[in-house]
């Protein structure tokens, strides 16, 4: 004859018996593995190089002309170096290298 499983275990205590179902696992717990993270690493740390060092340039080019758009215009260096970090980064969150 199979046996029902039991009610849970209520506790009571200065809130009533708000803890059913906790039990007791003891000490030892197995260590988990982190997950391996995808992608390539290399590849995030080339793009956002790139993104620091194109953000790096374009202050250093509008602190010395003073128009923002002006001086955007006129070096498109900056804003290629920052597209070119972005996609590196994209790239290296879902590529395997």
């Amino acid at each position: 004859m199979a046996q029902l499983p039991s009610d849970p275990k209520e506790y009571e205590d200065e809130w009533g018996t708000t803890r059913e179902g906790y039990e007791d696992r003891g000490a030892f717990r197995p260590p988990r593995v982190p997950p391996k993270k995808q992608g390539s690493s290399i590849l995030r740390i080339v793009g956002s190089c790139c993104i620091v060092a194109g953000i790096f340039w374009a202050v250093y080019l509008i602190t010395r002309g003073g128009d923002i758009v002006t001086t955007l215009e006129e070096h498109r260096g900056p804003v290629g170096i920052i597209a070119l970090g972005v996609v590196a980064s994209l790239l290296g969150k879902y590529l395997r290298i």
